[in-house]
């Protein structure tokens, strides 16, 4: 770098801020697919099972052993189920609502809901100890997810994961950008042009109340962003600091800056 060279380069907190906003928009994308492909499937299969076995502790209560026989086995649990082309779901009036592609409950009667005497002691007790035996929550949701919702979660994941390749795209662009003066070339937001080019130059966001670190320069009717807080950073001595007071050394046009009236408006 020359005597005359002015290089800013992306400060590391630049970086950080990306970084934090790109695991943000990436972890939702994934917890977004996730409930998408199992999460709700899963939870519908917890709140229908939770549901038939209400209605088999009342069914405990007044069946004979051969009608409860009849009733429970060799039947699955969850009855009233359809094969879709995304896998088993429960047929309901407007919509299907998706069950796991492998779910247990539409294949067969777990053993703790055949127990009529346990079921007619207690279905409750059951119920917990199916859910401790399948690692489920004991708490069924308060209403089940239909094919729309688990839809909406596909199209949420992906809005985010764009997002996160928009994000990698700015980090990649900011790293091999530059705010810099060489001579009386000035290099901002990836343009080159001269100092003598700049017909106006405004830094109320600059220096000026709720600074933002950022300056315009007017070139040839075009407004061009000269951002201190992504490149340089600020500071005693700080590169950005240096650059704008060396740049101010060469331009002597119109200046627009933050005035205390500007306060009282």
């Amino acid at each position: 770098m020359e005597a005359n060279e002015i290089i800013c380069r992306p400060t590391k907190d630049t970086f950080v801020r990306f970084c934090i906003v790109l695991a943000a928009f990436f972890g939702f994308g994934l917890y977004f697919f996730y409930d998408g492909a199992v999460g709700y499937r899963q939870a519908n299969e917890v709140y229908f099972s939770y549901h038939t076995f209400a209605r088999l502790g009342e069914l405990a209560q007044k069946a004979t052993p051969a009608e409860w026989q009849r009733q429970v086995a060799g039947a699955p649990l969850l009855r009233d189920t359809v094969q879709t082309d995304n896998g088993p779901a429960i047929r309901g009036e407007k919509d299907n609502y998706p069950l796991p592609r492998d779910c247990k409950a539409a294949q067969e009667c777990p053993p703790e809901a055949q127990d009529a005497a346990a079921m007619r002691a207690g279905w409750n007790d059951c119920w917990t100890a199916y859910t401790a035996r399948m690692h489920y929550p004991v708490r069924a949701g308060e209403h089940p997810y239909n094919e729309g919702a688990i839809r909406e979660q596909w199209i949420a994941g992906g809005a985010c994961m764009a997002v996160s390749l928009l994000i990698l795209w700015l980090i990649f662009r900011t790293k091999g950008r530059v705010l810099a003066l060489r001579g009386d070339t000035v290099t901002a937001a990836g343009q080159d042009f001269k100092v003598g080019d700049i017909t106006r130059l405004d830094l109320r966001q600059w220096w000026g109340k709720g600074s933002k670190g950022a300056a315009y320069a007017t070139v040839n009717g075009r407004r061009i962003k000269m951002d201190g807080m992504t490149y340089g950073g600020f500071g005693e001595g700080a590169p950005a600091d240096v650059f704008m007071k060396a740049l101010l050394g060469q331009y002597h046009g119109e200046v627009l800056e933050y005035k205390q009236e500007d306060e009282q408006k």
